[in-house]
This record gives structure tokens, C-alpha cells and sequence, in this order.
């Protein structure tokens, strides 16, 4: 996935394609990079948000209104809108508008652009002109490098004992991993801990 990751930095900082569409399974890592491009855009200091879709659809369509004031815009989970024709129209008019108004926008989904289900043509052909990137699942020596380097993003040291550790107790999908780092480093800093096998047992609840 480098040249997508690249790519991704390119669209957090302002430069590439205006709009980017990241497809793949389950667990590839679409949410966690899609927050950590909004999080790279917002640190430079851009208005930005991520939105995932499968959650704003209890708001209705009015949760997609005024999202093209936005610089930067990060819409997870895309095909979950279609085939409700008031969501993809609303969804075509925010990608035109944030076209018009020179925003960026960044866009998940489970498929290519050709097979997402959308009854809405015109909707499947402008995410279809977006640069689209198919991400691949990690093998497990990238992924112990994954969490490593989240841990340390976060601030905290993740030996790779730990990391290794993790990938044979847990679900290894990424969505998995990144909660149990999650969960780690609130336990680090309120206990003032590192992260050891240990610990790392005792704060998740596995078993020797």
C-alpha cells in the first residue's frame, strides 16, 4: 500500500487529486486511515472532518448539508448510502459543490466505483474520476511495523515482542488492533506504565 499511503499524505497536506477513493475488505484499514488523513489536514491546520456514514444515516440527509464549507472531508463507508436515492442525491450535490468550491474530499468503500451499487449513474461516475487506490491486507510483518508505529504515534514505545504478542492473541484485522491500542494507551498513561507481554495481558483479559 506505499503508493497509496503516499498518495494520502499527498491529499492531507493540500496537493494531488482534489478527490481520493480508498476500496478494499474488511479490516484493510480504510476508518483508521481515513481519521489519520483528517487528523494530518487538521493538524496543518485546515477545517476538516471524518464522517462515517453508516452512523450519520441515523441523522438523515441533512447530515450531509453544509459539509462543503469544509476543507477537507472524509466520508467512510460509502456504499452504505446506496440504493436510498435522497442520500445519493444528496451525496452528488456535496461532491459538486465541494468540486466548485475547490475542497478535498476523501472517500471509502467496500468495492471499485464500477460495482458499487448506486442508482444514481452519475453519482458511480464522478467517484469513478476520483484517484482510486485498492488497499491490501497487511502480511503480518507489516502489520507488527503498523502497530509499532501507531504505538509511537501515540506516543508510547511497543516492543516488538508486544507487537507480536498482540498478533497471536488477536483477531488481526486492523480494526481489532487499533481498539486494543487504543484501550493500552489509556491504560499506559493512567497507570504510568509501558507496554510489556504482561501488562498488556492483564489491561485486555487474555489468557496465558
Amino acid at each position: 500500500n506505499e503508493e497509496a499511503l503516499g498518495a494520502l499524505a499527498d491529499w492531507a497536506r493540500g496537493a494531488g487529486p482534489w478527490c481520493m477513493l480508498l476500496w478494499g475488505g474488511e479490516g484493510v484499514g480504510k476508518s483508521h486511515l481515513l481519521q489519520a488523513a483528517v487528523g494530518a489536514a487538521a493538524a496543518r491546520g485546515a477545517q476538516a472532518m471524518y464522517v462515517p456514514l453508516a452512523e450519520a444515516r441515523a441523522y438523515g440527509v441533512e447530515a450531509l448539508e453544509g459539509l462543503e464549507e469544509l476543507a477537507a472531508l472524509a466520508l467512510d463507508d460509502v456504499e452504505v448510502l446506496a440504493g436510498q436515492r435522497a442520500w445519493e442525491d444528496a451525496l452528488f450535490t456535496l461532491y459538486n459543490r465541494m468540486q466548485a468550491a475547490g475542497r478535498r474530499l476523501l472517500v471509502s468503500a467496500a468495492a471499485p466505483p464500477r460495482d458499487l451499487p448506486f442508482a444514481l449513474p452519475d453519482l458511480r461516475s464522478r467517484l469513478a474520476a476520483a484517484l482510486v487506490y485498492r488497499l491490501q491486507p497487511l502480511a503480518d510483518d507489516d502489520k507488527r511495523a503498523a502497530l509499532v508505529a501507531a504505538a509511537a504515534a501515540r506516543g508510547i514505545g511497543m516492543p516488538e515482542s508486544v507487537a507480536t504478542y498482540l498478533l497471536r492473541r488477536l483477531p488481526r484485522d486492523w480494526s481489532t488492533l487499533h481498539a486494543a491500542l487504543a484501550k493500552l494507551d489509556a491504560a499506559s498513561l493512567s497507570e504510568g506504565r509501558s507496554l510489556t507481554v504482561p501488562f498488556v495481558r492483564e489491561v485486555l483479559r487474555l489468557e496465558e
